[in-house]
């Protein structure tokens, strides 16, 4: 297994020569000491919020800030920001950022190389221009893997208005303790929730850069994905009812078999997106069966479609054509079926004017380019909601993720540090023009 290591980082630096401004060796520095924070056995890292483990990491990861110069404070959920005032502090911020926080055994990239890219991508722009028009601040949401209290994009939420006083003495993880609970422990303030969100009006755009998590870029040998939306997630519950019987009693041609129900429908939802859309994806994640004994016909059948796309439309077509196939397949199997919407979020698009922002950038820095969309919900995702919001990917080797083999190369960190750098500074000094 390849696992991370400072000495497998600066091995891929491909010679990066030293900027004015910027070192690819403090990027690797910093990735590798908060890899250390929480490390597994396994040589991942687990790094749940409201931990001493996370707690760890936010303490270094505030003494760079501090040592940058930027005016750092935690709201009430433990959401981390680090200000550098602009020259015309009256204007909406430009907001960027990212989250330490990780899955079970995760990866040493995702959500550590957005923070990290931030900072240092701030730290040349101080050194190179003092400030910008526009005041920068870095945030550090929390929680928004929800691998805790299961409730991800957490901190992200509260910042924006989405969490309630309810939600914190609900969610509760599996020692019973709950999020409120978590939360004082670590010296917090539940009660406070309505301080923590961020006035929609003081920010202009939010920017977060982060690994792939997939293998696009480095299929195609690009250096930069520029996210043209953040796919709305959909789960789709299905459910088959037939007959319960013996397996060794009854006829093939007499059976009501729902397992062979769901395997049909398995077996379409592979070509329904195919056949829609490009950016569509569908994956049959949770299939049960009763009552699941191995010499029993299952009389019973329930899934969970996972159906997804950048554009609302399209992904409501999937679900309406997803609902009817398995009513075909009911009705030829002489089946009965039910379907239930279980969660259904809007996607969110990148506007056209963060987009050009980013290919600017990447054409000014002479680094290859795709435009894609986000199959997975980053904290982009509910800012998006509210404020102009952009993300950008950096190649994942492999498309390896959540795991201790998750790796990017230090050429492509420091390319993504590049280009969140160009991008920050242009909209930071724009005119308040999209």
């Amino acid at each position: 297994m390849n696992v991370f290591s400072k000495k497998r980082l600066l091995a891929s630096n491909d010679n990066l020569a030293l900027t004015e401004s910027l070192n690819p060796g403090i990027l690797a520095d910093r990735l590798a000491s908060l890899a250390e924070i929480g490390k597994t056995e396994d040589g991942g890292v687990t790094r749940y919020v409201y931990t001493e483990e996370e707690a760890d990491a936010k303490k270094l990861f505030r003494s760079w800030m501090e040592n940058a110069g930027l005016k750092v404070r935690e709201d009430a959920v433990g959401n981390m920001y680090g200000r550098l005032e602009g020259k015309e502090p009256e204007l909406p911020a430009l907001l960027t950022g990212s989250h330490l926080d990780t899955v079970p055994n995760g990866g040493a990239f995702d959500g550590s190389l957005g923070c990290v890219s931030s900072l240092m991508a701030i730290e040349a722009i101080i050194q190179e221009h003092g400030q910008l028009r526009r005041s920068l601040e870095l945030v550090v949401f929390a929680d928004e893997e929800g691998a805790r209290f299961g409730s991800g994009l957490f901190g992200s939420r509260a910042a924006m208005g989405e969490v309630s006083k309810e939600d914190l003495f609900q969610l509760r993880d599996e020692n019973g303790v709950t999020a409120a609970e978590a939360m004082k422990r670590q010296g917090y303030a539940p009660n406070k929730l309505k301080k923590c969100v961020y006035p929609k009006e003081e920010i202009h755009a939010f920017l977060e850069l982060h690994i792939e998590q997939g293998k696009s870029l480095e299929q195609q040998q690009k250096n930069i994905g520029i996210v043209n939306g953040i796919a709305g997630p959909s789960w789709l519950e299905v459910i088959f009812e037939g007959e319960t019987d013996h397996a060794g009693n009854t006829p093939m041609d007499m059976r009501s078999d729902a397992a062979a129900g769901a395997a049909d429908l398995v077996l379409s939802i592979e070509n329904i997106p195919r056949e829609i859309s490009s950016t569509a994806v569908a994956t049959v994640g949770k299939l049960q069966l009763f009552p699941n004994g191995s010499n029993v016909i299952a009389g019973k059948a329930e899934m969970t479609v996972d159906v997804r796309d950048i554009d609302e439309e399209v992904r409501d077509n999937m679900l309406i054509e997803i609902k009817r196939e398995a009513e075909r397949i009911a009705e030829k199997r002489g089946l009965k079926t039910e379907t239930k919407i279980q969660i259904k979020i809007p996607p969110v698009p990148v506007p056209k004017w963060i987009q050009q922002h980013a290919q600017e950038a990447a054409e000014k820095l002479k680094l290859s380019y795709n435009y894609l969309p986000s199959g997975a919900g980053h904290d982009a995702m509910i800012a998006g909601k509210y404020v102009p919001s952009g993300l950008i990917f950096v190649p994942s080797y492999q498309g390896k993720s959540h795991s201790p083999e998750e790796f990017t190369s230090l050429k492509d960190c420091f390319n993504g540090v590049l280009a969140l750098k160009e991008i920050a500074e242009n909209i930071g000094n724009d005119n308040g023009q999209s």
